[in-house]
């Protein structure tokens, strides 16, 4: 797990649809805390984690959760001008920490960056295949980071 020196919760809400969500891809908005922070470790929280969201909705399910991938656009820190989708289509198996059963998918060691500054709102979360929910589900992901 990397240093926690500062720590910043991010929700994704994807939209409940009736018959089914059918979207592919989640855009991330604007994360004005984390703007121009050096971002050291990312984790996944699921549903089986804990059961409500701050905004009240409940986090994806242990099922949802092994569809995902997680894509950022950041900085690449030996040419800190130059910048790109340098993390594409991380499985969000490999995010999450937390073992709740035996089936439960984690890993011992939280995914831990090496200070990049990520550009949040052009990162995104893709669905191998729709997540077809009905009801609001939040993707939580928290974010540590320093400066």
């Amino acid at each position: 797990m990397p240093k926690v020196i500062k720590s910043q919760l991010i929700e994704l809400v994807n939209l409940g649809i009736a018959g089914g969500n059918t979207a592919t891809k989640l855009q991330f908005t604007d994360q004005p805390y984390l703007r121009n922070k050096k971002i050291t470790g990312i984790e996944i929280i699921n549903s089986s984690d804990m059961s409500v969201s701050a905004s009240g909705n409940t986090p994806i399910s242990n099922a949802q959760m092994q569809k995902c991938f997680l894509t950022l656009y950041l900085n690449d820190l030996s040419n800190p001008g130059s910048v790109g989708e340098w993390i594409q289509n991380v499985p969000f198996t490999l995010l999450h920490r937390v073992q709740n059963a035996s089936t439960d998918p984690y890993v011992r060691e939280a995914y831990n960056l090496a200070g990049q500054v990520i550009y949040w709102e052009k990162c995104y979360v893709t669905f191998g295949t729709a997540l077809a929910n009905t009801t609001n589900v939040s993707i939580l992901l928290n974010v540590y980071f320093e400066g």
